[in-house]
């Protein structure tokens, strides 16, 4: 009998046998493998990918190498518990296959029934995989290495932030605002982001109740705060790393020459000090000035030293909606911010007089802790009014020099006098 030589009459190049791609062989017992081009129905078929499930220690014989074509190849690999031998078809060249182990086999030479079958070693136990397919959020491949990594994102508002975000850097370039963390049963363990307060205003960050960071419902941060915020799967909370407490407040302070500020607006917004004079050394504005101040949370004071009457000083929060606290000649203000709108506290001039607010009858700026709408007001420049219970009872007005009015708004009652009620 002729043995075939699998040689194209047409190319003169060797026919590759037809390919059988996978089979799961459970191995119980010493098992020879055929091409797919010659196997019957009762015996094993060489496939291209063979993964074994030995229950001993058995052989698995390659297929007859005169029958195959050279570079064709078999991957076998052992998922049982014991080793098992590959050997050629006559029962040499053997190779052991530990547990766990894969071989890439390929026939070499095909002029002998045995031929020539070489073997690459795959991995055991465990697979091979590239820095560029490991890599995640906060990991990249650098030079064929894992190294650390972080996506920096400049925002303006709420970015909206998921688990998917894990190891970013926000940096914030706005006023005043918030950002809120997602909920903790979204994220999963070791989830953490960077973050810096790059604006001018207070940035408030806040988790979804009823996870908490550094043991609280939200914590503000303030132009120039940077750290880590990391979250804690079994507590669903969240921590800093890196955020400076609040220290003891460094009083600082500046003096602006009215004259050489050009415009009625003067902005502080990138840097105001906590101390503030201003004085008119020329003498030449005569309008108006109104200080724009940062959105965050601070005290000031303000001292005007212009020595002009001709015009006031006002002061205002950026973005504020109400009415700016204005700062007469003369005249020293003690203000808070709350990263909203500005209050005067306490106003006073320079040589320690006190003014107070005008206040109302509803509200009197004189009143008392359990009775806030009892007490002494100003109701119009030369007219004290004094109020109880939110009305006004009783009316001093100067406002003429020459016709002075004292008025009660209720009835006069004389104890000691008999009949004493008019």
């Amino acid at each position: 009998m002729t043995t075939p030589t699998y040689t194209s009459p047409f190319t003169g190049t060797v026919v590759v046998p037809t390919d059988v791609s996978y089979l799961a062989l459970s191995l119980t017992a010493n098992t020879q493998l055929y091409w797919p081009s010659v196997v019957n129905p009762t015996q094993v078929v060489a496939p291209r990918i063979l993964d074994v499930t030995p229950t001993g220690a058995y052989t698995i014989l390659l297929p007859d190498a005169l029958q195959g074509a050279v570079g064709t190849d078999i991957l076998i690999r052992n998922f049982g518990p014991s080793t098992i031998l590959v050997t050629d078809i006559i029962g040499t060249q053997s190779v052991t296959l530990l547990s766990g182990e894969a071989r890439y086999f390929y026939l070499a030479d095909n002029t002998t029934p045995a031929g020539v079958w070489q073997n690459v070693k795959f991995g055991i136990g465990t697979s091979f995989a590239d820095a560029a397919s490991l890599a995640g959020p906060g990991l990249i491949a650098l030079n064929g290495k894992l190294a650390t990594s972080t996506n920096a994102v400049e925002i303006f508002a709420d970015p909206g932030i998921t688990n998917a975000n894990r190891a970013y850097t926000y940096i914030w370039e706005s006023g005043a605002g918030a950002i809120t963390l997602p909920a903790a049963g979204t994220l999963q363990q070791g989830w953490y982001i960077m973050f810096r307060n790059n604006g001018t205003g207070t940035l408030t960050i806040t988790p979804q109740a009823p996870s908490q960071i550094n043991s609280s419902s939200s914590i503000p941060t303030n132009p120039g705060d940077s750290g880590v915020i990391i979250f804690e799967k079994s507590t669903g909370n969240f921590f800093t790393v890196g955020l400076a407490n609040p220290t003891n407040v460094t009083f600082t302070a500046n003096t602006y020459d009215v004259d050489v500020i050009v415009g009625g607006t003067f902005n502080l917004v990138s840097y105001a000090p906590i101390i503030q004079t201003y004085v008119a050394l020329s003498g030449t504005r005569t309008t108006n000035l109104q200080v724009v101040l940062p959105q965050i949370t601070q005290i000031y004071i303000l001292v005007n030293q212009t020595g002009q009457s001709g015009y006031n000083l006002q002061f205002k929060v950026e973005n504020s909606l109400i009415t700016p606290v204005v700062v007469s000649t003369g005249q020293v203000v003690f203000a808070f911010s709350d990263g909203t709108n500005l209050y005067a506290i306490s106003q006073q001039s320079a040589n320690g007089q006190f003014f107070a607010n005008n206040g109302t009858a509803s509200a009197p700026s004189y009143s008392f802790l359990n009775d806030n709408s009892t007490g002494m007001y100003l109701v119009s420049p030369g007219i004290l009014g004094f109020s109880a219970g939110g009305t006004n009872l009783f009316t001093i007005n100067n406002s003429n020099p020459s016709a002075p009015i004292i008025t009660a708004n209720g009835q006069f009652n004389a104890a000691l006098i008999a009949g004493g009620t008019y």
